[in-house]
């Protein structure tokens, strides 16, 4: 069984959905501190929420906001091509029309649009800075994988951010007895975050057990501080990068 998605149709249904029910989201409202009691507020810089509970899901745009949760994850950008419409050469790419991702370390990933471009992302970023080119960093991957495309135009190029771990495992639990927090999904967000959302309403309402078990699992910080995780990593990523190189 394969699927393939738009993640931002999904988001933006789901919000919908949300909506119906009787939600309401505030865009533009970057909360800027969480007051911690008995009962909590939240700070934007237009105003304040008053609330039993809150639940800090910010992944990777988390910021200095909760400081004690900024030190177990690190924030990495990953960026992506879309080619000019392929026609019928977009067949001899991936002839079953299955998306893509590959084994290395520092994997690659790629599928076919409803316009037969090729969309191709990869090139991991530690520490989430904004790339100047990132054709540059996509497009000879993009090429190596695909020697047929030496000469085809990139119409679009992106990046965006990804919460990472060190152990690569997603991170839930608590702060005290009313702040729930979700975060580090590693770059596997789209399944992870809807098995979340559904055990963080659960936990709030007080059934706990399946919580637990994510919220038992190591929570560890990443050696270095925040002034020596990002080159650390990138050390460590780049030895595995030669690995996948030197096919060992």
């Amino acid at each position: 069984m394969r699927g393939i998605l738009h993640p931002l149709n999904l988001a933006l249904g789901e919000a919908a959905a949300f909506e119906s029910l009787g939600g309401q989201i505030f865009e533009q409202s970057a909360v800027t501190q969480i007051q911690r009691g008995p009962r909590l507020s939240v700070q934007t810089a237009q105003g304040s929420v008053r609330c039993q509970f809150v639940i800090v899901a910010c992944n990777a745009y988390l910021g200095d906001l909760v400081p004690e949760l900024a030190a177990k994850t690190m924030p990495c950008g990953s960026q992506v091509v879309a080619t000019e419409p392929l026609g019928a050469l977009a067949e001899q790419l991936i002839p079953s029309n299955y998306c893509v991702e590959d084994c290395n370390f520092l994997l690659d990933y790629y599928r076919l649009s409803a316009d037969r471009r090729l969309i191709y992302g990869g090139g991991v970023t530690y520490g989430a800075r904004d790339l100047a080119h990132i054709e540059a960093v996509i497009v000879p991957n993009l090429r190596q994988t695909f020697p047929q495309l030496s000469h085809i135009q990139i119409d679009y190029a992106w990046t965006g951010n990804f919460s990472l771990t060190l152990s690569r495992l997603p991170q839930m639990g608590r702060l005290g007895s009313n702040i729930y927090y979700s975060q580090g999904c590693s770059g596997h967000g789209v399944t992870y975050t809807h098995l979340a959302g559904r055990l963080l309403a659960q936990a709030i309402q007080g059934h706990n057990s399946q919580f637990d078990a994510f919220a038992k699992l190591p929570h560890h910080p990443f050696p270095g501080g925040r002034l020596l995780r990002v080159p650390l990593t990138a050390l460590g990523a780049w030895y595995y990068a030669l690995r996948d190189q030197l096919g060992i």
